[in-house]
């Protein structure tokens, strides 16, 4: 008989300073002492350490703490987000992004296999891919914009790693097409020069293939200065991969100035992305991570509307 040991995550965010005043960790809010015995602690000894963090960090006033979740359990959790359709899923950084949900009423499938999170609707698909490496923080009551109590999947940037193109770059047929039978159209990388994403548009129309071939090679600004009209009339699947997932947006892409789409959309605003950040101004995340997804925990209001996370909500893709 095997006898499996729960598996209790380190607090640790990577923010390894002591404040030697309260004799904390401004990361996880451990004392020196819990973090030396955590790697020879018996589970019960490390719950009751955890136990101990939210009060403390509290006290530190610690905006972003990892929670206890081993990647089984984060799975478990988008899973159960997803078919709840409790709040909004954002794969990107500030400036390119897809917001994922579902409208009111509009039906959606969603599935999950070991760490392997996927859901589809006409509007959009979404594919979470929960290694063991994963991480979940959470953002603390009122540390962020609006209120919001968001969890960020991450994982370390040691261990992540994407292409990185500056400059828009054809990718041949998109093979890793959560729709197979979209899998014969080609994907052309827009290059907006991150190591731990990438935003993508997916072509059915020739007329715009010929032209991002023309242009491949030009930095994004450029492209959206030449053929950024052409984007908005064929309105293409625009494609956001990180370190932890894909999300697939399929509504129209509005006019300069409009409102995104009544459903899951896309931003790219190439003066919010020279901030550099991940997350939206006001949230810092731990630099030892690669945001890989973002879940804002807030229900779909009625009428199709939905509250957008990002600071600069019109313009861009």
């Amino acid at each position: 008989m095997t006898i499996q040991t729960p598996i209790i995550p380190s607090p640790c965010t990577g923010i390894c300073t002591m404040d030697e005043a309260l004799g904390f960790c401004l990361g996880c809010a451990r004392t020196r002492e819990e973090i030396e015995e955590w790697a020879n602690a018996p589970p019960s000894r490390r719950l009751a350490i955890w136990d101990e963090l939210p009060a403390r960090c509290e006290e530190l006033k610690i905006p972003i703490t990892r929670l206890p979740w081993p990647p089984d359990q984060i799975a478990a959790f988008a899973a159960a987000a997803l078919k709840e359709n409790s709040g909004t899923w954002v794969l990107g950084c500030y400036g390119a992004c897809a917001e994922f949900f579902y409208p009111q009423g509009e039906g959606f499938e969603v599935s999950a296999s070991g760490g392997a999170v996927t859901a589809l609707s006409k509007q959009g698909a979404l594919r979470l891919s929960i290694g063991s490496y994963a991480r979940a923080l959470q953002l603390r009551p009122g540390h962020g914009g609006g209120g919001s109590e968001a969890i960020f999947l991450v994982i370390a940037k040691t261990r992540a790693s994407l292409p990185a193109a500056s400059v828009l770059t054809p990718l041949g047929p998109d093979e890793g097409a959560i729709d197979p039978g979209a899998r014969c159209y080609p994907l052309f990388d827009l290059g907006i020069g991150r190591a731990d994403l990438r935003f993508c548009v997916r072509l059915a129309a020739p007329e715009l293939a010929d032209v991002l071939i023309r242009l491949s090679g030009r930095p994004l600004e450029e492209v959206l200065a030449k053929a950024g009209s052409l984007l908005i009339k064929h309105s293409p699947a625009r494609v956001v991969e990180t370190v932890l997932g894909r999300a697939e947006i399929f509504t129209p892409i509005p006019p300069p100035g409009s409102a995104p789409a009544l459903g899951p959309h896309t931003h790219l605003l190439p003066s919010l992305l020279s901030a550099g950040r991940s997350a939206p101004p006001g949230i810092d995340l731990p630099p030892a991570y690669a945001l890989g997804a973002t879940f804002y925990p807030k229900p779909v209001p009625p009428g199709n509307t939905h509250p957008c996370s990002q600071t600069a909500c019109r313009g861009g893709l």
